[in-house]
């Protein structure tokens, strides 16, 4: 049986977005973004929620990019 990993980027005070709505804050540099491209490498399957899915749309709009 293949484990169930849940994983989120939120702020210290638990909220994923800021009081407007925005999530810019969560953009990742460099560091942060190798972290989570070697964890997510052993993952089989990737579920996204509809709002992830766009925000990760903007910022690499094609496929390629994903």
């Amino acid at each position: 049986m293949r484990k169930v990993i849940f994983s989120m980027s939120v702020s210290l005070d638990g909220f994923i977005e800021d009081t407007t709505g925005d999530f810019g804050w969560a953009e990742p540099d460099t560091e942060l973004h190798q972290h989570f491209n070697e964890q997510e490498s052993a993952v089989d399957t990737l579920l996204y929620g509809r709002r992830m899915y766009e925000l990760m749309t903007a910022f690499w709009p094609t496929p390629n990019c994903l």
